[in-house]
Order: structure tokens, then sequence, then C-alpha cells
């Protein structure tokens, strides 16, 4: 059993706490991003790739499952399921916000928007060898398609009708309705492609030694370390990838990453503090890289607790953070605030068109005493243990919310367990993940996630419902003109933020560092590296 570690605090204690946290308080130097989401500027890197080394990337996310259809554990699965598999289509690698063609070289889409006609890539193979074949296709969407199958994603296959072989190369899709979002849909892990044959000849056992398609393939898991990939000999990139292998060592700690990347024993590292960028930056055997990509402290709200359904008391809390502070102190000025419950997507409204909640501690005060709590009441607040920046960001809340009658109970626990009582909505107030990214660039899968209950995601476990934001997503989400959905999306926008069913406490940057000669690391739009284009240069 996990152990519950409950924190209570006096406001007396935490200007002291706040400045004691890994990162920095109130007097700490605003950091400077210098990196990019390109690959590496090094010179060392300005000559053509070569092929071999074994890379080592320290990872804060542990990998807890190789099967794409149950992942536990966000992007720490995910960016294991991007090396070993690979879909019909894909992201673009040097971080573009367009689809690019994967295992399928092109595709055709009826003038209805409910029929997908996908062709195969001459001669694609699986890691073992074996063609991939528009059976296995047909049979993986199918499976992607299927709530029963796909039970942990099948919101974003809302409207799949279902796959059919027209030939050895060639699969057809048919939707139930038009789906704008489609092919981002079927770009990440759900849909990725699988064996047939192995799958339902092995079962559960295959994801020990996983098939796919993608650049690497596991030669050894260590659940609680480490994992080891090496090159896929048939990956369908010519000549990549130029790597021998990668290995991922799971290290929740930011110092002991900081310290393996700078002794040379790792090559890559996520999960840069934001109080040791400029650090890192000044190190001219380093280099950090950064990427705009949807990452959001979105803070969940309980809509089956009382004080959480009245609309009043969700505005005063708004008003009562100070987030140019929690940038300063906790962002180290690098987070961008909110004018949306959810990530930064594409389509959103302007500063002008959609204005963030302001710093207000008198209309704060004033909206609880219209609220049904006008003497205020006590809540907890569950956050993920191992994160400095949680623990900071906490402890200012907890002081504010104090500051218009909220008596916040702190409640630190490890991930495992945050993730597990959001997704049983057991919690008041939660920061259910250690990071939130959305998987795709446009804001169908989140939107569809909160405001639309046909997914039997319960508000996206928050109970939270409002049938008229509802249908302005659904209608949204099956409108497959650009620029009408440019149109309708800020009208969500502003009726999501102003119902405020989740709190978006701050937008912020990914950021991780890598060794000067590590070429080819490009980030893309949804944070995800491409290893299959990295390769080491000689050092000078």
């Amino acid at each position: 059993m996990r152990k519950t570690v409950a924190v209570v605090i006096t406001a007396s204690l935490i200007p002291l706490l706040l400045s004691a946290c890994g990162g920095g308080g109130g007097g700490s130097k605003k950091a400077s991003l210098q990196g990019s989401q390109g690959a590496s500027r090094s010179a060392a890197c300005s000559s053509q790739p070569v092929k071999g080394g074994n890379l080592v990337y320290e990872r804060q996310a542990e990998v807890q499952t190789l099967d794409p259809l149950n992942i536990l554990n966000g992007n720490g699965d995910i960016f294991s399921y991007n090396l070993i598999y690979g879909g019909l289509v894909r992201s673009d690698p040097n971080g573009g916000t367009n689809l690019q063609p994967a295992l399928a070289d092109r595709w055709k889409v009826s003038p209805d928007g409910k029929t997908y006609t996908f062709h195969l890539r001459p001669g694609i193979k699986f890691s073992n060898g074996q063609p991939v074949t528009a059976e296995d296709v047909a049979w993986t969407l199918n499976n992607f398609g299927n709530p029963k199958v796909n039970a942990a994603m099948s919101s974003v296959a809302l409207g799949y009708g279902n796959a059919t072989v027209v030939d050895p190369s060639t699969v057809r899709v048919q939707l139930k309705q038009p789906v704008a979002a489609f092919l981002y849909n079927i770009s990440i892990w759900p849909a990725f492609i699988l064996p047939k044959n192995l799958v339902e000849k092995q079962g559960k056992a295959f994801y020990k030694h996983p098939v796919g398609t993608g650049p690497f393939m596991v030669k050894e898991y260590v659940k609680g370390s480490h994992i080891t990939y090496v090159r896929n000999p048939n990956y369908w990139e010519a000549g990549k990838p130029y790597l021998d292998s990668v290995r991922f060592n799971f290290a929740t700690d930011a110092n002991s990453r900081i310290l393996a990347l700078r002794g040379g024993s790792a090559q890559i590292m996520d999960g840069v503090p934001f109080s040791q960028i400029n650090s890192l930056q000044s190190d001219k055997n380093v280099e950090i890289q950064s990427a705009k990509v949807p990452l959001f402290m979105g803070l969940w709200l309980n809509h089956a607790r009382k004080p959480f359904t009245d609309i009043n008391v969700r505005k005063a809390m708004q008003y009562a953070f100070d987030r140019q502070k929690m940038n300063q102190d906790i962002f180290h000025g690098l987070g961008r605030i909110p004018n949306s419950v959810l990530m930064g997507l594409r389509y959103d409204a302007p500063y002008s068109t959609v204005q963030p909640y302001s710093y207000d501690l008198a209309k704060a005060k004033a909206l609880m005493k219209q609220s049904k709590y006008p003497n205020g009441f006590s809540t907890t607040l569950q956050y993920p243990s191992g994160y400095d920046y949680y623990k900071q960001l906490v402890l200012l809340m907890q002081q504010e919310l104090g500051a218009i009658g909220i008596k916040v109970k702190l409640i630190e626990e490890d991930p495992a367990t945050t993730t597990s009582k959001f997704l049983a909505i057991k919690y008041d107030m939660t920061f259910p993940f250690p990071s939130y990214t959305s998987d795709v660039v446009v804001p169908d899968e989140y939107a569809t996630f909160l405001a639309d209950p046909s997914n039997g995601l319960n508000g996206f476990f928050s109970n939270w419902k409002d049938p008229a934001i509802q249908k302005m997503v659904q209608k949204f989400t099956t409108t497959l003109s650009d620029s009408a959905r440019a149109k309708q999306w800020p009208q969500i926008q502003k009726a999501l933020y102003e119902q405020t069913p989740v709190i978006n406490v701050m937008n912020y940057p990914y950021v991780n560092a890598h060794s000067a000669n590590t070429c080819g690391t490009a980030i893309d739009a949804l944070g995800s590296d491409h290893l299959e284009d990295t390769w080491f240069a000689a050092k000078s």
C-alpha cells in the first residue's frame, strides 16, 4: 500500500518554506530561455549525421506499461510508445503543427468527411521483418474504435465507425459522423499499428517483447530502473535511426538528472527545473532546449462537492490567485498567464478577446460574500510528491485562498495515488498528474474530455457538465471547415473560462537539456522527442 502524507502548514511558515523549496523564492533571478524547439544549434552539429553510439536519457517519469491501449503513466509511457510503435500519420518532428505521412504515404477524404482511404507505403515492415498489411491496420483501428478495448482513450474515437480492407495495401475507414480531428486522433498511441497475428496469439505476453514499426525495439526493461531500446533494422525511414541504442533511466530527482548530464553519464535529461536553467545555459558542454507545447498547471475541482458547484466560489478563486507572483517566484518568469481553462492550443483567442482573470483580492472577497459560503469553508488539495515546483505552488495557493476564507489542507501523495484518486473522483481539489499536455494540437481532445458527457468521463473526472457548452463543443468537433472552427473555438474558450470548471493556474514551456555534441534533438509540437533523428558529433 502506498503511504499518503498529509501536510498541514500554518500561514506563518509559508514565506520560509517558499524560499526553501528548490525552485527559489521571490528574490530569484529571472530565467532566460535561449534554447529552441528545433535541433541542436551547436557548431559540432553542422556536419552530416553519423551512425552509431548509445544514448542515455535521464527521465523523470517511469515507463510502466508497453501496452498502448492501457496507458498507466502518461508521458512516461507515451515517450516509450513513440520509440517502439508508429501510426499511419505523425506529428511534424520539427515542431510544426501539421501532420505528416508515416506508415501511410497518402490518403483521400470523401467530400462529406466521413470516409478516409489510406494507402500504405510499399515495403513497410514490423521490427521482426514481418510485412505490415492492410489487415493489421484495419484490425488495429477497429480496436482503437472499440471502447471495450480502448477504454483509456475511447473519447478520441468518438464518431468512429469501422475500418475495412480494400486490398493488401489499402484500408478504408468509415466514420459515423464528420470528425474534424480524426487524423490527429489516429496520429497518437491508441492507433499505433500492431501485428494482428502476434497480438491475438500471444495476448498480454506480446507487450513483454513488443513488435512495432517505430525506430527502436525493446532490448531490456527493468521496472523501477531503466529500459533499453536498440535500433530497428526494418524502420521505414531510410538510414534511420542513427543511434545504436537508447536507454531511459528513471530518475525522479532533478538533481540526479543534472549530475548525470553534467558528469557525462547521460546525454539528455528532461524536466529541467526553472531555477536551474540559467546555470545550465552557462555550461559550454550543455544546451537547453525549449518548446512551446500545450503544458499547463490544471487544478481540478470536484463538482460533486458543494462549494465547487457555486460559480461565485470558482470565480473568487480565480481572482484570488496572484499569477504574476506565481510566475516570478515559481516559474522564474517563463510561464504564460492563461486566458483559458485549458492549455494553449490552436484557435485560442488572444488576451484582447478573452481577458485573463487578474489578481483582485477585493473582487474575490466580494464574490465569496455573494456565494453560498460567505464565511468560507474547509477543503483539501492533493498534489504529486517529488516535484519542488508543486510544493511551492500549493503553499502559495494555500495562502492566497486562505485570504478569502477557504482553508486548504494540503495532501502530498505519490503520483500514482493522485492519478488513481482523480480517476475515481475521490478528491476535493487536485493536481492529478505531474504534468499535463494535450495529445493533439487542436482543442478537440480536451474540449470533448471536459464538456461532452457522452464519452463517459464525467466531465473529465470532475462531475461537471453544462448542456449549452456541450452543444457548442459537439458542433465544433464535427465542423470540417478550418476557418469556421477558428471562429467557433474562441466562443467555447470564453464560455468555458467564464464557467471555470477547471482552474488553469499557469501555462509553461517544456524544457530539457542535452550535451552539446548530441545532435538532431528536435521536439515536436506536443513535446515528444524524435530520437530517430538524433546522432552524436565528435567532441571538440
